[in-house]
């Protein structure tokens, strides 16, 4: 069986899942300070409990490094200027991504909000990969100081923990993206931030969109999500915008925490932990009795009026015990506040620098020309250029998606960069180039 042995109700939680607190308290977060987490989960540098031991293997590379720099040079002043500049001035963080490192502090190890969202773009990374921390164009010093490193600190895999996305479609091209950006160093070094708030976001969008539709018990497809750029205008009359952007998002947040909870407390302790649309397919009928008495147990302890007939099968107590969770939530029931805390942290954290009030058209998702042009360079990857059509697809396979006003928008926004090429007087063949 895959269940646990014996299901019995107890306090919500989906911190497998998503990294939403319902205290708001514990939810503040740097995104500076993810990004270090991070950088050093990505080269397996560290794992949750060890980052004071690493404080201490940092300690002793700073030594052997001023060592070895006044054995190199004869003026006494050399280290000196090289301390200052590298390491009070901490520019050792701008050498390479891995040397983002020293910019953790022995306060990381308190950084729980922060943690829960790497913990969470950690269940995108690819399997069993190592990721390249390969720089060029370093001076003398910043060389010494990156080879030493490197011998000392060895790239790893990052550390998994036996969860399975809720999301492999999204998770493999974040793999992808992450590959190409861990190929060009500086340019990963630059964009990291905005790299991670655009992935955190656009798997909350969604996972918002698919989080009802475990029942087709099956890997969720990308779903439309529509956006317009930062310097268009919107109205009603854009249907796509309207049906399928920011309200449809919207419409679903609420239904993220009861729909993982369920999901979390079904979890048996051992192995990996799954979606609910994976769940449903590793239960049997054996499952059934488990599933009943886990759901009458559950409205009793929650002071539930909900009527029940006999389930005929697990898929059927599945529903059930999805709308008692939701239930619980509801308004007017003692737990409403503990939704409605995560449904606004998530709108006012994780979507807010993508959403703007554009009048009759309301909150509609935008993108600005910082994330845009990140975008553009990751889905045209290592090639040199791309067709129009081409790059529009490649967003949609992120989950952005334009409307035909947006897509007039998106060449002008191009034309304006000076990264298109027109192979016809017609503009049939528009090409789109990278910038790096």
């Amino acid at each position: 069986m895959y269940l646990k042995a014996d299901l019995k109700p107890s306090s919500n939680s989906m911190a497998s899942f998503y990294p939403i607190s319902t205290n708001e308290n514990s939810n503040d977060f740097e995104w500076d300070l993810v990004t270090n987490l991070f950088l050093s989960e990505l080269y397996g540098l560290t794992a949750e409990k060890k980052i004071n031991k690493l404080r201490e293997n940092l300690d002793q590379f700073y030594k052997d490094l001023e060592q070895q720099f006044k054995a190199d040079f004869l003026d006494e002043k050399a280290w000196e200027m090289i301390n200052n500049i590298y390491f009070r001035e901490n520019n050792i963080a701008k050498i390479s991504p891995k040397l983002r490192i020293f910019s953790l502090t022995d306060e990381s190890q308190g950084l729980s909000a922060e943690k829960r969202i790497v913990a969470l773009l950690k269940t995108l990374l690819k399997n069993e990969f190592i990721y390249t921390n390969d720089v060029t164009n370093l001076n003398f010093i910043e060389q010494k100081i990156y080879e030493k490193f490197e011998s000392v600190f060895q790239s790893q895999y990052p550390n998994y923990d036996g969860l399975i996305t809720y999301l492999p479609k999204l998770s493999s091209i974040f793999s992808k993206d992450l590959i190409f950006l861990t190929n060009h160093s500086k340019y990963f070094l630059e964009n990291i931030q905005l790299f991670l708030e655009l992935y955190t976001f656009l798997y909350t969008a969604q996972l918002s969109i698919i989080i009802n539709g475990w029942k087709e018990a099956s890997e969720p497809d990308i779903k439309d999500c529509y956006f317009i750029l930062d310097t268009e205008k919107a109205s009603r009359e854009r249907a796509s915008l309207q049906r399928s952007g920011y309200k449809l998002v919207e419409k679903n947040l609420d239904s993220i925490f009861p729909t993982l909870a369920l999901c979390e407390s079904l979890e048996s302790s051992k192995g990996h932990k799954y979606p609910l649309w994976k769940i449903v397919t590793l239960l049997e009928e054996d499952d059934l009795p488990n599933l009943e008495s886990y759901f009458d147990a559950f409205i009793e302890n929650r002071n539930l009026k909900i009527n029940r007939n006999k389930f005929n099968t697990v898929h059927s107590a599945c529903e059930a015990l999805h709308q008692a969770y939701k239930a619980q939530f509801a308004k007017g029931e003692t737990r409403a506040s503990r939704n409605s805390n995560i449904v606004r942290t998530i709108k006012n954290i994780i979507l807010k620098p993508f959403i703007q009030t554009r009048g009759s058209a309301g909150t509609v998702f935008v993108l600005t020309q910082e994330y845009l042009l990140l975008l553009t360079n990751l889905v045209i990857g290592e090639r040199d250029k791309l067709r129009l059509y081409e790059v529009i697809k490649e967003f949609e396979l992120r989950g952005i998606f334009f409307d035909k006003e947006s897509r007039k928008a998106l060449v002008s926004f191009y034309e304006r960069l000076g990264n298109v090429e027109k192979m016809s007087d017609s503009g049939d063949a528009i090409y789109v180039k990278k910038t790096i």
